[in-house]
């Protein structure tokens, strides 16, 4: 009995060591931390999903089944590899015929590595790792996060939420030339120490081909018949050519699909402000539209015309149903937020408000309320931080407003 039990536990380490040492032999992993005793398997990672090119000469793989849609994320990004070195690449597809979703060489402060990738509930993908800088062992973890995409109508994004950009809006990159809208959510424009966040297309090498890239919001279910005030800011950090943009409401998210209507088009502008006010001295546009039918709908951006045009910043974008004309628009309406006290402090002139509905980015009322005054105090204190949109009721009209609760 002890020779047959010694013999199982030698089989069963000879399966831990090598069960990853290829594609098909790849080992099963869910979200957690796991550890590779040694890069030292004969399947060298192919293609390269990372930087730094060819030179890896060994392997190691996992196999991981999402349980939800939304991101990945993995990382030897850990405190127990301090002074290590990783080079990890991602896939879709089978073995023999992988296509690269993620990867990663060296993370901003050191030569570990993270990559995130977007999953779909029972999709399988593999991880690898190789030496193409040591075969030495280290842990790496595997975290998902679940990401929605319900939106309506109060829209109104300002690209907080990478996670909501990755999985939510569709890219295209017409021309081809792999430079498409991202997110930056890491510069600081104007000195604060707080990053700007916003939509960002880079034109490239000034040549003699021109730009096309399309950026499309989430669905958004619209009702016929009514009308929607859309209003967006935009700047471009000057490049040796003049930058344009347009939006359009269209039936899909394709550079393909039908124009419902034409938003803006602006062609060869050129940078408004200094680095610091890129922000706050935004082109400002805004328009109104009716669907003729209920349906869902997107909003469509295209960067286009020559290369060399720097980087188009969106900096927000937003959509809901038109504020009344007439006594509303003749009233003075003021608001301001308190970050102290969580207070969220409302003005009207010379008309009581009525009511104030408060709704997440996702179109969410997380708060609803009667009002009775020209001034009210309102109290977020128990909503999470982030922006949020508030239509306020004001005579049987309506005014919207948008506030970053901090």
């Amino acid at each position: 009995m002890k020779k047959i039990t010694l013999l199982a536990l030698a089989l069963a380490a000879f399966q831990f060591n090598y069960a990853q040492d290829t594609c098909a032999t790849a080992a099963v992993v869910t979200a957690g931390t796991h550890t590779v005793a040694a890069v030292d398997g004969t399947d060298i990672p192919d293609p390269i999903c990372a930087d730094n090119g060819a030179g890896a000469t060994a392997g190691e793989w996992y196999s991981f089944t999402a349980t939800i849609d939304g991101i990945a994320t993995v990382t030897t990004d850990l405190p127990a590899n301090a002074g290590g070195d990783t080079r990890l690449h991602v896939y879709s597809g089978a073995c023999g015929s992988l296509t690269c979703v993620g990867g990663n060489d060296d993370v901003a402060a050191n030569f570990l590595s993270e990559a995130e990738w977007l999953v779909a509930t029972g999709t399988t993908y593999y991880i690898a790792f190789d030496d193409r800088w040591s075969n030495a062992g280290f842990d790496f973890e595997i975290t998902e996060t679940a990401v929605t995409c319900d939106y309506s109508a109060p829209y109104a994004e300002t690209f907080d939420d990478n996670n909501q950009f990755l999985v939510c809006y569709t890219i295209e990159d017409v021309d081809g030339d792999t430079l498409s809208w991202i997110t930056q959510q890491d510069l600081d424009l104007d000195g604060d120490l707080i990053p700007e966040t916003f939509a960002t297309n880079a034109s490239g090498t000034e040549d003699s081909t021109n730009k096309d890239d399309w950026f499309f919001s989430p669905a958004l279910e619209l009702t016929a018949g009514t009308e929607y005030q859309y209003s967006s800011s935009y700047n471009v950090l000057q490049g040796t050519a003049n930058a344009s943009l347009e939006a359009f409401i269209v039936d899909g998210p394709s550079s393909t699909a039908n124009v419902v209507a034409t938003l803006f088009t602006n062609a060869g502008f050129t940078t408004q402000g200094e680095f610091e006010t890129l922000e706050t001295m935004a082109y400002q546009e805004s328009s109104t539209f009716t669907p003729s039918a209920t349906d869902d709908y997107y909003i469509a951006y295209r960067s286009f015309g020559p290369r060399g045009g720097g980087f188009l910043l969106l900096f927000d974008s937003s959509l809901d149903t038109t504020l009344s004309v007439g006594e509303v628009a003749q009233n003075d309406f003021n608001h301001f937020y308190n970050k102290d006290l969580k207070v969220l402090n409302l003005e009207s002139s010379n008309m009581a408000m009525t009511n104030i509905e408060i709704y997440s980015l996702l179109g969410q009322s997380v708060i609803s309320r009667s009002l009775s005054n020209t001034s009210e105090s309102i109290s977020v204190s128990s909503l999470t931080d982030g922006v949020y949109i508030a239509k306020v009721t004001i005579n049987g009209n309506s005014k919207t407003i948008k506030f970053v609760k901090s």
